[in-house]
């Protein structure tokens, strides 16, 4: 089978159960998901490796920015830095990771003047209906 786009989704680790459902809808859709967040047991170092090596060989990556502890698409510090790593890869190695939002940016993250500008920048854009 020949798929569109490899994508890695990034979300909280409490988001797991909903990051599969994503995978099986963009896996309908002929994109190859090579990774989705686990739930981390064991070797910590390990699991977020494995997770970066997979943003690296992303053509997408997939933010699940959910409703989390009240905070409506929350983006949590691990995800923002999966982003940042994501845009350092595109600006120092000319990568073509897309970066795409499920929804929109929230504005009350100690870091969301950051991805706001990225947005701007068009570094970020926000997942278009499948």
């Amino acid at each position: 089978m020949s798929y569109k786009k490899k994508v890695t989704i990034c979300s909280s680790g409490s988001l797991v159960k909903k990051a599969k459902e994503w995978q099986k809808k963009l896996e309908e859709k002929n994109y190859q998901v090579i990774k989705v967040p686990v739930i981390i047991k064991g070797n910590y170092a390990k699991m977020h490796s494995l997770h970066y090596k997979a943003i690296v060989e992303s053509d997408i990556l997939f933010v699940l920015n959910l409703e989390k502890n009240g905070i409506i698409n929350y983006i949590g510090p691990s995800v923002f830095a999966e982003i940042a790593f994501a845009i350092g890869l595109n600006l120092a190695l000319k990568k073509q990771i897309k970066i795409f939002c499920l929804n929109l940016i929230p504005q009350n993250l100690p870091y969301s003047k950051e991805l706001l500008l990225w947005k701007k920048l068009g570094w970020i854009k926000k997942w278009r209906k499948i």
